[in-house]
């Protein structure tokens, strides 16, 4: 099972693959891409994943505002700060970060996208 979450920006992607659903444990292990580059692999509850997702649906839908998600060192944000507009923000610690210019409408394929897991 592959699931694929893109975080598009106008020129570069950010994608979470889902890789693995681990029902008994309730996990899922998610790799993290930019471009065709692996920076970060994870495993995550459905707790947490379900958090994020419904943070992220909220925020979507009232911005401004903006939506966070660390894993050990990698730390990824979605900064939603005027209609249409948003910031797609990722780092590991201590790093500089990386900022993906995006729209709404782009980040809103990721969000239909977020809540497939089973």
């Amino acid at each position: 099972m592959k699931h694929i979450i893109p975080f598009t920006g106008y020129e570069e992607t950010l994608a979470w693959h889902i890789t693995e659903v681990n029902q008994a444990s309730a996990v899922l292990k998610i790799e993290v891409w930019h471009q065709a580059k692996k920076i970060h692999q994870m495993t995550l509850s459905f707790e947490e994943y379900d958090r994020f997702a419904g943070e992220f649906r909220m925020v979507h839908e009232r911005f401004p505002g903006s939506v966070s998600f660390k894993n050990s060192e990698f730390v990824f944000e979605l900064i939603y700060d005027r209609l249409g507009h948003v910031q797609i923000e990722w780092c590991f610690a201590g790093e500089s970060k990386h900022v993906l210019p995006s729209d709404q409408s782009y980040i809103g394929q990721a969000l239909a996208l977020i809540g497939v897991y089973t």
